[in-house]
């Protein structure tokens, strides 16, 4: 037992002065813009979690069961982080925030949730409560507000990266994923405990194989849901610079409504376990969270789509200034555009002409950015648009006069000059359709037989 209680002390400790140091420097870091302190800091606050949740882990389930656990976990992980990966992958966002947001789940969030839940469960044991209501009363509580200080901590010291409501999911989502996957190792490592000591190791096998088929596929966006109601109150907030009541009431609004969604996942079981009925749960999926589940993911591919719009409508001033020609602001519309965009360059240029059309499109999605930015009174950098305007010029060298179909010709910002086959540039006012007139050859003759 003094065994036990030193281990633990050490071990709290330990991690108590990573995380600490980790505050500390990562503090100093932003103070002084220095990246290598913040990283650093980072590291170490995330080792101060990690070191409690192994411990956790390896206490009550042992090293073996822990082993199993965590290598269960992350099977369905990477198809869980590449769909956030995904779903923003157009826009340029930092691999560190990215790591950052998965790291703060699976670290920090679940060492603070497990610590808040152990406590509220020994209360609740000590008033001769049922100690699993802890599942409904502190964990959607602590867990949805640890999830979110992760994507909020990005809101607050590196807003340039967190503009809209697709950022908020994205980064939401990769913090509830981590949760996921944490949460994912404990549930996995007392599975394989409960099999092994009931029968065998193949027992204890098969009783994780079970959870990973059924907790890491069927529900393994859970978290993630859960944590997005919060991104979306996040993204509000983030339209509507200097306006902070109306940001507090959008976060706190939004934080609650995850709150009470996790609240009424968890609950459902432990309802359906005190009524017999033990199919509730199963119910209650499909017939409510699922539905919801497949509407978040319509409305984030809907915000994936809005960002390509917002780039046509913050980039049509380019386009009367002559910078931008119609053709190439309608291929930045969609992604699918985009897309064939990409395809063209590649069939006209090689492999470095799509490298090209795509850094092409990623500079004016910065652009783009930017004027939006300034478009709704938040703060906006002048130096990214004239890089990424560099950036786009750079770009069209590479594919530019490659298709033996289109003329060469120049857009002035209010119609095309351009070079007839007599050598002579005329100009030809804009089509009303946003394409170049392109010198077609007339279709092949085929002999006409009449019967």
């Amino acid at each position: 037992m003094t065994l036990a209680l030193s281990t633990t002390t050490l071990t709290l400790g330990v991690s108590g002065v990573l995380a600490a140091a980790g505050v500390a420097l990562a503090w100093t870091g932003l103070a002084k813009r220095v990246r290598a302190l913040i990283v650093t800091g980072t590291l170490l606050l995330f080792a101060g979690g990690a070191a409690v949740l192994a411990w956790a882990i390896i206490d009550g389930a042992g090293a073996r069961a822990a082993a199993v656990g965590l290598v269960a976990a992350l099977l369905p992980a990477p198809l869980l982080v590449a769909t956030f990966l995904w779903l923003g992958r157009y826009r340029r966002r930092p691999w560190l925030v990215l790591a950052f947001c998965f790291g703060w789940g699976a670290c920090v969030a679940t060492a603070i949730s497990l610590g808040v839940n152990t406590g509220v469960a020994y209360l609740l044991i000590d008033n001769d409560l049922d100690q699993n209501l802890a599942a409904v009363v502190s964990a959607p509580v602590i867990e949805e507000i640890a999830k979110l200080l992760g994507p909020l901590l990005v809101y607050w010291f590196a807003r340039r990266h967190l503009t809209g409501t697709l950022d908020a999911i994205v980064y939401c989502g990769l913090a509830g994923a981590g949760f996921a996957v944490a949460e994912n190792v404990l549930y996995a490592s007392g599975a394989y405990v409960t099999g092994a000591q009931s029968l065998d190791d193949a027992a204890g096998i098969a009783q994780v194989t079970i959870l990973v088929l059924f907790r890491g596929l069927a529900t393994m966006f859970a978290h993630p849901l859960m944590t997005g109601l919060s991104a979306i109150g996040l993204g509000k907030a983030a339209r509507r610079p200097g306006r902070k009541g109306l940001q507090a009431t959008w976060i706190i609004g939004m934080l609650l409504c995850g709150m009470g969604l996790h609240a009424l996942w968890n609950g459902s079981s432990l309802l359906g376990v005190a009524l017999d009925l033990p199919g509730l749960w199963f119910a209650l999926y499909p017939a409510f969270l699922a539905p919801l589940f497949f509407t978040m993911v319509g409305a984030a591919l809907w915000l994936r789509s809005a960002d390509a719009r917002r780039t046509q409508t913050a980039l049509a001033p380019m386009v009367a200034a002559g910078q931008l020609s119609p053709p190439e602001l309608a291929s930045l519309a969609s992604f699918s555009r985009r897309a064939a965009a990409r395809a063209w360059a590649r069939r006209h240029a090689g492999k470095p002409g799509e490298a090209a059309m795509r850094d092409f499109q990623r500079a004016a999605s910065d652009v783009a950015e930017q004027y939006d930015l300034a478009a709704i009174g938040a703060p906006w950098d002048a130096r990214a648009i004239e890089h990424g305007a560099h950036r786009m010029n750079a770009a069209r060298a590479a594919y530019t006069g490659r298709d033996p179909r289109t003329p060469q010709a120049l857009w002035d910002g209010r119609r095309y000059h351009v070079v007839f086959p007599d050598g002579r540039s005329r100009p030809v006012e804009a089509p009303a359709q946003p394409v170049m007139p392109l010198p077609l050859p007339p279709p092949p003759a085929y002999p006409v037989t009449y019967a």
